[in-house]
């Protein structure tokens, strides 16, 4: 199991769950060390930037679905403590979660790599830390053009969604 983050200009960190699962606490683990870190990396101007750019701490709208980890009680009281605004998430709308269509992409990509390279998948450790890396260096090259696609079309989504209830659409 993989966690990962992007944003209209670049793609955040992936992080590999080794247990396969995440609870509230792991996922807590991965907001601090993924996503604010990311939000933070975005909010701090270049070192070699001669342009001041001002960056608001609510230029940004943290999306995750609702699964239970992420809407445990003590998750929700650790964003609204970081002041982290998050999507107000329907109950039944697994459409609005661009990172789902951005998931075809990077496993066909990542085995494509697997098998360019001659590994298959095992438990071995040396295997399970040699497919980490192919997933982090995968995830780092899959650019842009596909993630500003989703972006660009929240809104559609959203209408989508609320057209049909908070049911499914073609998404």
């Amino acid at each position: 199991m993989v966690w990962a983050c992007f944003s209209g200009t670049k793609v955040g960190p992936l992080i590999v769950c080794n247990t396969g699962s995440v609870n509230a606490d792991r996922y807590l683990e991965i907001l601090e060390n993924g996503a604010l870190a990311f939000i933070e990396e975005l909010l701090t101007p270049s070192d070699d930037s001669d342009t001041i750019a001002v960056a608001a701490s609510d230029a940004y709208l943290f999306m995750h679905d609702n699964a239970p980890c992420h809407k445990a009680t003590k998750v929700t009281n650790y964003l609204k403590k970081r002041r982290v605004r998050v999507m107000k998430w329907p109950a039944q709308s697994p459409d609005l979660n661009s990172i789902e269509n951005l998931w075809i992409s990077f496993k066909d990509a990542f085995h494509e790599e697997l098998i360019k390279q001659g590994i298959k998948p095992s438990k071995r450790l040396d295997v399970m830390t040699r497919c980490e890396e192919i997933l982090k260096k995968v995830w780092r090259e899959q650019g842009m053009v596909l993630i500003k696609k989703l972006i660009q079309s929240m809104r559609r989504r959203c209408e989508l969604v609320i057209a049909a209830g908070g049911g499914h659409t073609k998404y």
